[in-house]
């Protein structure tokens, strides 16, 4: 089964440009070019790509890419601070190991092409938004997808040079190129898990809520269906309650009684 990559072009909502240049270059301009050539570059290795709306929040969007069944999630930014920032970054939710891999993987992809000086890899347990320097939340992007995700920082469109790099669409392609090799790799030092249930998709790493499903199934403490499937979102009725915290019991060696 091959993994599905949700390439997220960051900003653009209700015109939102991001970060302006200081000759007017934007970065929800750029996001989409380099989104669309990261695209063609995933899907020209015969790797299946989504792209979430635009149109939604960054934390929607993730958990859009979720609902369609993706396996990890790459975001795409500029950066922008003072004139003299320069540098590509690329961030991590805080404790996701496989997204710190993979910002690791792109990362090195990217140091590659030698465009610029390399800032490293970040953990967005220390990012904080400008408008609230106390935030402890993270990445709403990164935080909101189950999975491995990442958000990449290319360049800064507040430093002149940097600027001019962003507005060439020949560097943009050399940029996606180098992501897209960046996720190949990652996407072979990983093994797919098989799925669950038919009802819920294989992903290259399981989220928090999955990882806890399958401890319970594989102590028989929950179990699916007989066709296969397990109904995530389906109400538990009092019975599927009593027979599971029956099984608990037993898995304890608590049960005083059997039955057939």
């Amino acid at each position: 089964m091959v993994t599905k990559v949700a390439i997220d072009a960051g900003h653009g909502r209700d015109g939102d440009p991001g970060a302006v240049g200081p000759s007017g270059l934007q970065e929800a301009e750029v996001t989409a070019k380099l989104a669309d050539h990261l695209t063609v570059a995933l899907q020209q290795q015969g790797i299946p790509v989504y792209r979430p709306d635009r149109g939604l929040l960054s934390s929607q969007r993730a958990r859009q890419a979720t609902d369609q069944g993706c396996g990890l999630l790459v975001s795409l930014h500029c950066n922008a601070a003072d004139p003299q920032a320069r540098g590509i970054e690329v961030w991590y939710a805080h404790q996701n190991e496989p997204g710190q891999l993979l910002a690791e993987a792109l990362m090195t992809s990217l140091n590659a092409l030698g465009l610029s000086l390399p800032r490293g890899i970040k953990d967005d347990g220390n990012w904080r938004p400008a408008v609230d320097p106390s935030w402890k939340g993270g990445m709403g992007v990164l935080r909101s997808f189950d999975g491995p995700a990442a958000l990449v920082e290319l360049l800064f469109l507040s430093h002149p040079a940097e600027e001019k790099l962003l507005a060439d669409d020949q560097v943009l392609q050399t940029a996606a190129a180098a992501l897209g090799q960046g996720i190949q790799q990652w996407i072979d030092s990983n093994v797919l898990d098989p799925p669950l249930f038919s009802d819920m998709p294989a992903q290259l790493w399981d989220g928090q809520a999955t990882r806890i499903l399958r401890a319970l199934l594989e102590r028989g403490i929950f179990v699916g269906y007989p066709d296969g499937t397990f109904r995530p979102d389906q109400p538990i009725t009092r019975l599927e309650c009593a027979a599971a915290l029956y099984r608990l019991l037993t898995a304890k060696g608590e049960t005083p009684w059997k039955i057939s």
